[in-house]
């Protein structure tokens, strides 16, 4: 009894994940947190925050219409997340909730879905509404969305392993390092308190607080705003590297810097902290490089 009591506890160790390096403070915010002054948060130190747009298809959080442009105009990236209903037409609740965000602009964060309950509903529902659910946000807007969940939730209420194509926003509080829910290697985003306090925000003691897992450059690339590194790396060869956060963009090159010609560069890329690396040979050419959205 003794073995397999240490065997549950090395394989809860070896689930969690800490940080690859630098990480970034937020928020996520809805009605609950009342009347938010972003300026002030700002101040505080806070880089992104997410507000609840919409729950279902009939609910749309009445704090979004201020919170929305509120963190825009304070210089917080901002994103919008929508509570899953499994218990109701994927399809309509993604529309609904494309609805209420709007189109996105550049520098905005992906869409973000909460899914932390059941609805009654059994596991291969949720995960096939899910997966509707975001195949039409995607598509909808062009960019890939943020699941949000648990470990316990997930692996006891969904457990699939389809959906790591897509960005993890983890809950676990409490703890050192998130532990993953199943089907995911790493998080983009750990929620790891719900006990903060953030100067701007009334509800203190009982505010959101999350960590992004990344520096500036992840983070503006998970914006849609991904940079180029470019770097010598022996002879006769270069060093092309971008976040790994720069979802659905590929490499491109040109000889000329115009709008036509650019071909994609098929090298496969290594990934090391956070970036994607390509290593191509240089000659006495101009070659122009690009980070193109597919």
């Amino acid at each position: 009894m003794l073995a397999i009591l240490v065997g549950i506890n090395q394989a809860a160790a070896q689930s969690a994940v800490c940080a690859s390096g630098t990480t970034l403070p937020g928020v996520d915010v809805s009605h609950y947190n009342g009347s938010i002054t972003w300026s002030n948060v700002k101040a505080a130190g806070i880089v992104f925050s997410y507000a609840e747009a919409t729950d279902g298809t009939t609910y749309t959080d009445p704090d979004f219409s201020a919170n929305w442009p509120g963190m825009k105009a304070a210089g917080i990236f901002r994103g919008a997340y929508a509570v899953f209903e499994p218990n109701t037409d994927p399809t309509m609740q993604a529309d609904y909730f494309i609805t209420a965000m709007g189109t996105l602009q550049p520098g905005d964060l992906p869409p973000m879905l909460e899914v932390d309950v059941t609805d009654s509903q059994s596991a291969a529902t949720i995960a096939a509404y899910l997966a509707t659910w975001v195949n039409r946000v995607q598509a909808a807007t062009g960019r890939v969305p943020i699941i949000y969940t648990a470990k316990g939730f997930w692996n006891g209420s969904v457990g699939s392993t389809n959906f790591s194509a897509y960005p993890l926003w983890i809950a676990d509080w409490g703890v050192t390092c998130p532990n993953l829910a199943e089907g995911w290697t790493n998080w983009a985003i750990w929620q790891y308190s719900d006990t903060g306090t953030v100067s701007g925000i009334p509800s203190a003691g009982a505010v959101v607080l999350d960590e992004f897992n990344g520096s500036m450059n992840d983070l503006l690339a998970l914006a849609n705003e991904p940079s180029l590194n470019i770097a010598p790396d022996g002879t006769n060869e270069i060093s092309v590297t971008w976040s790994t956060f720069a979802i659905g963009f590929g490499l491109q090159q040109n000889s000329t810097l115009g709008t036509t010609n650019w071909v994609t560069v098929t090298n496969t890329p290594s990934v090391v902290s956070n970036q994607e690396q390509v290593i191509l040979g240089t000659s006495t050419n101009h070659v122009y490089l690009r980070l193109f959205h597919h």
